[in-house]
């Protein structure tokens, strides 16, 4: 444990000036441990153990192969208080368990986010498909549910990465504020970035004509790509870092094997999609109407959803001493 100094009062107003603006630039940007290792510094220096030991341990979530975090941590706490702290263990490569992957979107409270999610969703989509509803309240309604798609898809990613075996909660509507338009900016914009090259030579070959290869090329370089370009828009919270070429190149060839695996892994929950998506239809068809058949298929969706996102998120965790993200 290490001794806390005598502030006056000019320092202590100082100091806690400084706490209020790392709280905030770490609400706008919760993956840096750098800034969490700061802020218990000060806590510390104000005398605020407990909050120093917080924000110590969720730095060491954020990066459990940096020692220095580790080491810091064991000045603060004592033997006892260091055994009681849910520490993050070594990430094990993420291909040795996919019978694990199937049994995410179950584990813990799973099944019950997934069973309020799909009627959520449900219930969105048929508000947005009424036609009494006017043209602009419409295309609010698909951005307010894109948006809070794809923080849950973020969520699921950074607390996969963090060490967490459980699917995290859906988000808090009150929480999402006027940040609705985040989400879908970090995940779209990547994907626009990944398919851009494709996209422009099919309108090219629309027009001019074009070799089918050569756009089946730039669609499969653009699902290499993707995954990478997500983890450095998503992780860092910054959209335009999926567009930094050399940066997502180089984390690529930095973990090649583990990053083959991923793309291996994420290809065959896709194919296990569609033959799932098929499967409901085919079904569906025998039932009487279509709310069964409906639901079924929002399930399977947010059901994939979240284990693509968990894929992203072990693949951070197992390599981010080595991704430029």
């Amino acid at each position: 444990m290490i001794d806390t100094e005598e502030l006056s009062d000019e320092k202590r107003a100082e100091l806690i000036s400084e706490c209020e603006e790392l709280k905030e630039e770490i609400s706008l940007d919760g993956e840096s441990a750098e800034k969490r290792v700061r802020l218990a510094n000060i806590h510390l220096r104000l005398g605020e153990r407990e909050e120093a030991i917080m924000c110590l341990q969720t730095a060491l979530l954020l990066r459990p192969d940096t020692p220095a975090i580790l080491s810091r941590l064991r000045q603060v706490c004592t033997e006892e208080e260091l055994n009681s702290l849910d520490l993050p263990e070594k990430a094990e490569p993420f291909w040795r368990n996919i019978p694990g992957l199937f049994k995410y979107p179950f584990s813990g409270s799973g099944v019950y986010l997934l069973v309020g999610g799909t009627v959520f969703v449900t219930i969105m989509q048929f508000i947005i498909s009424l036609p009494t509803l006017f043209f602009f309240a419409s295309i609010l309604v698909s951005i307010f549910l894109a948006g809070y798609i794809s923080s849950y898809f973020i969520s699921v990613m950074r607390t996969s990465a963090r060490g967490y075996d459980t699917p995290p909660d859906w988000p808090d509507i009150t929480d999402l504020g006027g940040s609705i338009g985040k989400p879908i900016v970090l995940v779209s914009f990547a994907g626009i970035v990944s398919f851009f090259p494709a996209v422009g030579y099919l309108i090219y070959s629309v027009v001019y004509g074009g070799r089918i290869s050569v756009l089946v090329g730039l669609i499969a370089l653009g699902a290499l790509y993707y995954p990478m370009a997500l983890i450095a828009s998503v992780m860092t919270g910054a959209a335009l870092n999926s567009a930094n070429f050399a940066g997502v190149l180089t984390s690529i060839f930095r973990v090649p094997k583990e990053y083959l695996a991923a793309e291996i892994t994420l290809a065959f929950f896709a194919v296990l999609s569609v033959m799932a998506y098929f499967m409901v239809a085919a079904i569906s068809t025998t039932l009487p109407g279509t709310v069964v058949g409906v639901f079924a298929s929002r399930f399977v969706y947010l059901y994939f959803l979240m284990i693509y996102a968990r894929i992203l998120g072990l693949l951070y965790r197992q390599c981010k001493s080595k991704i430029a993200a």
